[in-house]
């Protein structure tokens, strides 16, 4: 909680217009992010339960407030969810250290806050899932070049189970050339 506190101590500037797009380069950021996955449905018992995670993102910054991203999560765990099927018949799914990828678009209504949505697909041994995905993160500025940023997202495998994801990253950005 007080690593959050830092972020908002540092009084960073939070106004809403775009008059620094003028002077905004198009640009990559490659991000690296760790934290912990709490998954919903185990079968083991009935509870939700958390394994840590690994994410590797790459957004383009198309302005200052738009992203296009590709962003990828692997669980650390093995695990056996009971699977929404539909049916009154109760089925498991298992998943072996499963890894999600996902194309999103990241939208920043102030300097620091991005709201990101996207879908792809999350892919284990045992069956393939297609996803929706929802989050917020929090980004502080320490140079032109690197940010580091807290993410909460929420994973939605259709048919299947649900992950809230909270992670710790840290972002390189890399600026593109333009005529």
């Amino acid at each position: 909680m007080s690593f959050v506190g830092i972020f908002f101590a540092n009084g960073q500037d939070i106004s809403m217009n775009d008059d620094d797009d003028e002077d905004f380069k198009k640009k990559i950021g490659v991000s690296t992010v760790m934290g912990h996955a709490i998954i919903k449905n185990n079968k083991k018992n009935k509870k939700n339960f958390s394994a840590p995670t690994l994410g590797i993102n790459l957004n383009y910054w198309i302005t200052q407030k738009w992203s296009l991203g590709l962003h990828s999560d692997l669980i650390f765990e093995n695990f056996v969810i009971e699977e929404n099927n539909g049916s009154r018949e109760k089925s498991y799914l298992e998943r072996e250290y499963p890894l999600s990828i996902n194309a999103v678009v990241i939208y920043k209504p102030l300097k620091s806050l991005g709201i990101m949505g996207g879908a792809g697909k999350e892919f284990s041994k045992s069956k393939n899932l297609t996803m929706i995905v929802v989050g917020l993160e929090y980004f502080y500025e320490l140079s032109k070049k690197w940010e580091i940023g807290l993410s909460v997202t929420y994973e939605m495998k259709l048919k299947s189970y649900d992950t809230l994801m909270i992670g710790l990253g840290i972002t390189r950005f890399f600026d593109l050339k333009q005529d």
